[in-house]
């Protein structure tokens, strides 16, 4: 009788670890960020969200009401997010749904403008990226990844 008890503990155990197993956050890249960008200015940026093979995020806007999208945002209130272009998700199956949906999967790029604050100076620009990554057979719990570059802004950019 005491064995069965420890073997169910031990059953409780393992499954616990299995269940709570996370898929790995997606990465986040900015490229595109110009040496200076003039006060008041704007910034034309990619932000590059890759998943792990396996794992997708669902297109923004999304294809029904119960996904959550993929969200680009900007931290604090210094940099304006003036503009997201969210690219077009690719068909896919998921569990539970009788039609494919929209999921971003591998590498995606996201054009953003971002208008730059009226102060000159050096400043941390931190991109957001807030998701949901599923597999074929569940969702994660929504996550939230960043990515900070510099910006230098300057009162006139100089004409290279």
């Amino acid at each position: 009788m005491m064995n069965l008890k420890r073997i169910a503990i031990l059953a409780s155990l393992a499954l616990s670890v299995f269940a709570s197993a996370q898929a790995p956050d997606p990465k986040v890249a900015v490229s595109a960020v110009p040496k200076e960008v003039a006060i008041g200015g704007q910034l034309k940026l990619t932000v590059t969200v890759t998943f792990a093979e396996g794992f997708h995020g669902y297109q923004n806007p999304p294809a029904s009401e119960y996904e959550i999208p993929v969200v680009v945002k900007v931290d604090g209130k210094e940099f304006k997010l003036t503009k997201v272009i969210y690219p077009a998700g690719v068909d896919a199956k998921v569990a539970g749904s009788e039609t494919p949906t929209k999921t971003y999967m591998g590498a995606v790029k996201i054009p953003v403008v971002i208008t730059v604050p009226k102060k000159i100076g050096k400043k941390d620009l931190k991109i957001l990226v807030s998701f949901q990554q599923c597999n074929e057979q569940s969702c994660m719990p929504p996550g939230e990844v960043a990515s900070t570059v510099k910006v230098n802004i300057v009162k006139k950019v100089k004409k290279s």
